[in-house]
């Protein structure tokens, strides 16, 4: 008899969800179906024939324990899989743990999915691994990220049939992602992968972009390598493959800002980029930051390389779709992941070799701007460092840029209107502010 697991991944994020199903269908026959927010992981829930979900907590309409308190309640031999950067310890409705399976840490996707797969073979001997032959649904959107293809790619076309579409190592790109989007996204397979073969692609995908580093695409290049970076650290953890890697990022972004000498128009270049807003934001802030050390004659490649860590590491935690119109967000509407953020970002960089001392302190207070109004601890910018506050000031800078950006206009003296009023709480960016008017910046 063909068993499948039948499973479900409730998870807000797209990319993280496509992760996991990958991870799960490469490794054990089952059924996926995927759930982009509480409610809706709910409904699927109810037609009481899932046997395991792996639900993230901080998600749209209700949260996860919104629906491990329904597993409980109304699907007792539904195995619940917490998948968080949370601990199931920090939420109350998890101290019952009569279906409470095992916990994903984010970012550790790849080893905590397989750990909870590798515990549902051993105690459920009938499931099966997928044959030696078999073909892993896989979307358009992660195979552009990868860009070659890992293995031969498929198109099915029934249960029974498919058709290679794709020869392993052939270039998967934005025309090839419209197409396939638009007609058959739900119909790609790879074939015989496994996800340790599909992370490795993503490595030979950061190699091959940091080799075509050139003067014509410095910009774009740097960007998309940041992106790559950025979702293998926080989807995958830690990975000392990828250390090396960091080193040249670090290089080519601190080279980016060192060589080009008018501000504005590297900045003009990162807007018009079609990355993502946190792409966009994190070399912002690192060509600004850096501007504004050297004019306060901070010009060691130390002191610069630690702004561009800070600012290549600092949101690496929050979403991909976060934009600047979620920072303006009221307070109660934003999420965990966006109040943990900053430490997580912090942690992590203290467990990559050879990062400068004291840069993690920068990415952990780069939202202290003032006692009861900053986050982590609230601490009074004073007790920040000074290059903490040459951070946190940029940080303004860049959000009201790319909110300017965003709404199709700007006005220079309203911009430094906002900015001496973000200043009149503490001396420390009023100095700050003086500084940055002198780098001719509108020039």
């Amino acid at each position: 008899m063909d068993t499948k697991l039948k499973i479900l991944i409730a998870e807000d994020e797209e990319e993280i969800a496509e992760i996991l199903s990958f991870i799960v269908k490469s490794s054990i026959k089952c059924e996926v179906a995927l759930a982009n927010n509480g409610q809706v992981a709910i409904d699927y829930l109810s037609k009481g024939d899932i046997d395991l979900i792996i639900c993230d907590y901080n998600m749209p309409l209700l949260n996860g324990g919104a629906v491990y308190n329904f597993v409980l309640n109304s699907m007792p031999s539904c195995k619940y899989v917490m998948c968080s950067s949370d601990t199931p310890a920090q939420h109350e409705e998890f101290k019952n743990q009569s279906s409470f399976y095992g916990h994903i840490q984010k970012p550790n996707l790849i080893g905590g999915s397989k750990a909870i797969i590798e515990k549902f073979k051993t105690q459920s001997p009938l499931i099966q691994q997928p044959s030696s032959h078999s073909y892993t649904q896989i979307s358009p959107k992660v195979l552009l990220k990868i860009s070659a293809m890992p293995s031969d790619v498929f198109l099915k076309l029934n249960e029974n049939k498919y058709v290679k579409v794709f020869n392993e190592g052939a270039i998967f790109d934005e025309t090839d992602f419209i197409k396939y989007s638009q007609s058959s996204g739900d119909r790609l397979y790879a074939f015989n992968i496994s996800s340790d073969a599909f992370i490795d692609s993503i490595r030979d995908s950061i190699l091959k972009t940091i080799k075509t580093l050139n003067p014509e695409n410095k910009v774009e290049a740097n960007l998309q390598v940041h992106y790559l970076l950025a979702t293998a650290f926080k989807e995958y953890g830690i990975k000392e493959s990828l250390f090396p890697l960091v080193d040249v990022q670090i290089k080519e972004s601190f080279e980016l800002c060192k060589t080009n000498k008018t501000l504005s128009l590297l900045l003009d270049k990162l807007l018009r980029s079609k990355e993502s807003y946190l792409g966009q934001h994190s070399f912002m802030l690192a060509a600004i930051s850096v501007s504004i050390a050297e004019k306060m004659e901070w010009n060691s490649t130390t002191t610069g390389q630690k702004l561009v860590v800070a600012s290549m590491f600092h949101d690496i935690f929050l979403k991909e779709t976060f934009t600047s119109e979620m920072i303006n967000v009221p307070n109660e509407s934003k999420d965990q992941d966006f109040w943990s953020h900053s430490q997580k970002a912090a942690d992590l960089l203290d467990k990559i070799p050879n990062i400068l001392p004291d840069t993690s302190r920068i990415i952990a207070e780069h939202h202290e701007v003032g006692e009861g109004v900053g986050f982590p601890r609230g601490i009074p910018v004073s007790k920040t460092t000074p290059l903490s506050q040459v951070f946190t000031f940029s940080h303004y800078v860049v959000d009201l840029l790319l909110e300017s950006h965003q709404s199709g206009r700007f006005d220079k003296d309203e911009f430094y209107a906002k900015l001496n009023s973000i200043c009149e709480g503490t001396d420390k960016y009023k100095k700050i502010l003086t500084i940055f008017r002198s780098i001719d910046f509108f020039e």
